[in-house]
């Protein structure tokens, strides 16, 4: 059964997990998944294929086909220029860093097959907006990338980056469980599908919960935490233990030392050198070409 993520602009992100990958080690030799026949390519698309598909057997799609939508919305496609940007900054904020501290060919293994970008939100009758959709631990799709913002990491990161980050870390846990320890911090408050409805402002992260949406159940609240540390600064961090209180800041100090030691010696990730990789480049991002495709 296909499984669908939809983050709206008017909540925080709704997740859903991924499929089981193999157990088994990296490949030095990976067969390519992926297939692109039949297209006119421009320059971008050589970039794409030389940066994603051969480096990482990932295919990036900004073209908006029809086989790739739920036809049920009304989007517009990305443009040009700004997915050039998306894939540029998308190599620097998450590709690149992982090369750094993690094993060699992670990426190339687990990361999801698919990136699809959409230029829009998708509207709702409701008056709410799709910002983001993960499906079944093979594609993620990136909306409202017309509006991406160079400047604002902050909002790089809640309307992009967590979303790829938390989906990521799905495909790590159903690959390789994590302690079982983890479930039984906060077994009774764990809230289901109620998540959006059961907290009033700062109630959750009282209650040991890095998000509102950490509360549905475990696997959504491990993710949620390594999504939320990899993009907090120290200071932020420390800050939002203070705002959890003395009870909520213990729950969370024991949840992410098993976060921590999970990525470390299941994945022979460091998950502080990692965040420190991804905090120092996104404090230089004015300092890089995110328009290069050479």
């Amino acid at each position: 059964m296909k499984s669908i993520l939809k983050i709206f602009i008017v909540t925080i992100p709704l997740f859903t997990c991924f499929s089981s990958c193999d157990e088994d080690n990296l490949p030095n030799e990976d067969i390519s998944v992926v297939r692109i026949e039949n297209e006119v390519n421009n320059d971008f698309d050589a970039y794409l294929q030389r940066e994603f598909v051969d480096k990482y057997n990932v295919e990036l799609n900004y073209k908006l086909s029809f086989i790739e939508l739920n036809l049920n919305q009304t989007v517009v496609p990305a443009d040009y220029e700004k997915s050039i940007r998306m894939a540029n900054i998308m190599k620097f904020l998450c590709f690149e860093p992982f090369d750094k501290v993690a094993p060699e060919n992670f990426m190339k293994f687990y990361f999801p097959k698919q990136v699809v970008l959409i230029g829009s939100g998708a509207f709702q009758n409701n008056g709410t907006v799709i910002l983001g959709t993960a499906e079944s631990g093979r594609k993620i799709s990136l909306y409202d990338v017309n509006s991406l913002d160079l400047t604002d990491v902050e909002v790089l990161f809640r309307r992009y980056f967590r979303t790829i980050y938390h989906e990521f870390a799905h495909i790590w846990h159903q690959t390789l469980p994590f302690s079982v320890d983890f479930n039984q911090i906060t077994p009774t408050t764990y809230t289901g599908d109620s998540w959006n409805e059961s907290w009033g402002v700062g109630e959750s992260l009282q209650a040991g919960y890095i998000s509102d949406y950490a509360s549905n159940e475990p696997n959504e609240d491990f993710v949620e935490l390594i999504a939320h540390y990899v993009t907090f600064t120290p200071d932020r961090w420390n800050q939002t233990l203070v705002d959890a209180g003395t009870d909520g800041a213990a729950i969370i100090n024991q949840k992410i030392n098993i976060v921590r030691n999970y990525l470390a010696t299941t994945w022979s990730i460091d998950i502080d050198e990692l965040r420190d990789e991804i905090l120092d480049r996104a404090s230089r991002l004015d300092e890089q070409d995110f328009d290069n495709i050479n």
